[in-house]
């Protein structure tokens, strides 16, 4: 079975929550150690139709969001979508995405794949996202989420 052709990285929607007011120097410097923490919120997976090559797209969309307080930058996502314990697709794109510190943003990117999936909710997508703070620190994070397009009652 042929698997994946990542075709390319659709939105970014960042938006950085503003400080609040500080209180008056005292003249003294206090050191505050600060460490990215990049949480992988929720995703999303809709199905695109054929291309006109006859592969079937997915559209993956990935919620990011940093809580440590410090800028970084994703640099690789990869993602595996299964069916049961069948390879739908993967795909890998390095990309140079910034994230602002206490901010969310969304990455997305679209799979491309020889067998159409008629009912996402039996999808499990895998993510796994690479990144560099503004230090230089590099790190990654994963997740896994599955049931696209079922409610809980």
């Amino acid at each position: 079975m042929r698997c994946i052709a990542l075709v390319s990285v659709l939105s970014v929607i960042a938006s950085g929550c503003a400080e609040g007011p500080t209180a008056p120097s005292t003249g003294r410097t206090t050191a505050v150690a600060t460490r990215v923490n990049l949480e992988i919120n929720s995703m999303w997976v809709s199905a695109d139709g054929q291309s006109a090559l006859g592969d079937w797209q997915y559209k993956v969309t990935v919620r990011l969001r940093e809580t440590g307080g410090l800028d970084m930058t994703v640099t690789n996502i990869q993602v595996q979508a299964l069916i049961g314990s069948n390879i739908l697709a993967t795909g890998s794109v390095i990309l140079s995405l910034p994230v602002s510190a206490n901010s969310s943003s969304d990455a997305g990117l679209v799979l491309a794949a020889d067998t159409h999936a008629v009912d996402l909710s039996a999808l499990t997508v895998g993510v796994t996202v690479q990144f560099r703070d503004a230090n230089g620190n590099t790190g990654s994070v994963s997740n896994s989420f599955a049931c696209f397009g079922c409610w809980d009652y």
